[in-house]
């Protein structure tokens, strides 16, 4: 084959690759339905939600699982595995008919598009709605593995509060002297969901991060000569003091080398106590992992060290688990107050993200309605009722007043609140 002939097919190649390119990323269409119970904008955001489902389900998604409550309404435990749908979501046509919203979308690229975010996760233009985060106490299994670290209980969620905080999706509160669990040792973290949920009521979030460090052993140790060091045996490891040792002022120190952070990550719903996530966190450190002097937790020293860095490296992991894991769940708030029948205060205001025009889903917590384990009793959260709709009409730095539409259930105190994204 002649170099022009080669390049005329290569260049035809690139030409169908580019010509076909539009054609992978069409848009995605789908209907969806819901029960006008709870008024047009409920049901409208429900069926767009119920298209969503339809359109993913389309492209190779598996519906995992789908809870039905309020006679046959879908709730929003369904779930869905890959492939995510990818772009805007367009609505087409929308209209009621015997009790029912019907909405037909596009969501535009489908699954080709991976620059857009998930449109189930679906955020106001041009502002970030703030989740209100909470960390609190992580108890420390093995103390006596961190005589360098005695504050490492407290320090460890302050300084993953500051992280967190570098989220402009996040606002974040330290609470590092309140723990989950009254015995973390022998607990299971699931058991805290009504710690949890008074954690929540009591530093006003939507979540609650917590955990456990499970080991900071030490896990290899090796000779390492040094000059002009003390020979404190107080220090852990042996040291040789035999011929030449103190040659020059030298020593040859038997220390740690390799060192481990063992540490399970725990991410709670504050609203019903439900654990979101349990995970496991794991990192070594290699080389100076025990320096002397002892340097604090999380200070700029410590960070230079060879096993600061091996810290860093796992609460950097934990910093985005906990974004990946409430990344899509919606912003949520509470009624602080009723008055008049339906004028709402709604606990969430202007730094919250919030702002006149915005509509938030109305949910009833159905207390009287705890649901249990079978076997061991273990409460398992509150089921809720989809209610009706809050516009918000006016916004304060703090809080928010609104007003429910058409509310099947009376509107009380600790009424959740979920935002219904502009489509």
């Amino acid at each position: 084959m002649t170099r022009t002939r080669f390049t005329c097919r290569l260049a035809a190649l690139v030409a169908a690759f580019v010509l076909t390119g539009p054609l992978c990323a069409a848009a995605v269409t789908a209907d969806g339905v819901a029960a006008l119970d709870a008024g047009v904008p409920a049901a409208r955001e429900l069926a767009i939600r119920d298209a969503l489902r339809q359109a993913a389900i389309s492209q190779g998604a598996q519906l995992d699982a789908t809870q039905l409550l309020d006679s046959g309404n879908v709730s929003e435990a369904s779930t869905l595995t890959a492939p995510a749908l990818r772009g805007k979501v367009q609505v087409l046509n929308e209209y009621a008919e015997d009790g029912l919203y019907h909405v037909k979308i596009a969501v535009a690229g489908g699954a080709a598009s991976a620059k857009h975010a998930d449109p189930a996760c679906a955020m106001p233009a041009g502002r970030a709605l703030r989740r209100r985060l909470v960390t609190s106490y992580f108890d420390v299994s093995h103390p006596d593995e961190a005589p360098d670290m005695p504050d490492l209980a407290t320090a460890l969620p302050t300084e993953l509060a500051r992280r967190l905080s570098a989220n402009p999706s996040f606002a974040v509160r330290n609470a590092n002297r309140l723990t989950v669990l009254p015995q973390a040792t022998i607990s299971e973290p699931a058991t805290g969901w009504n710690t949890v949920r008074e954690i929540g009521r009591r530093e006003d979030a939507q979540f609650v991060v917590s955990g456990r460090v499970l080991s900071t052993a030490v896990t290899g140790k090796g000779l390492r000569p040094t000059l002009f060091e003390s020979n404190n045996t107080s220090q852990q490891g042996a040291y040789y003091t035999g011929p030449f040792a103190g040659l020059l002022g030298g020593a040859i120190k038997y220390q740690p080398t390799e060192r481990q952070f063992d540490a399970e990550l725990w991410v709670y719903d504050a609203l019903t106590g439900a654990l979101l996530a349990n995970e496991r966190i794991s990192e070594l450190g290699q080389g100076d992992v025990m320096p002397r002097p002892v340097l604090p937790f999380a200070s700029a020293g410590f960070w230079q060290t060879d096993y600061g860095r091996a810290v860093d490296r796992a609460l950097q992991r934990v910093t985005q688990r906990v974004a990946d894991v409430i990344g899509c769940i919606p912003f949520s708030a509470r009624v602080a107050r009723v008055e008049s029948g339906n004028r709402v205060y709604i606990n969430a205001g202007g730094l919250d993200g919030l702002s006149p025009g915005d509509r938030l889903l109305l949910y009833k917590p159905l207390s009287s309605s705890t649901i249990r384990a079978a076997g061991n009793g273990r409460e398992l959260g509150i089921p809720e009722s989809l209610s009706g709709d809050v516009s918000v009409i006016q916004v304060q730095p703090n809080f928010s007043i609104g007003i429910a539409n058409r509310a099947r259930l009376r509107v009380e105190e600790g009424d959740y609140l979920r935002l219904v994204p502009h489509r």
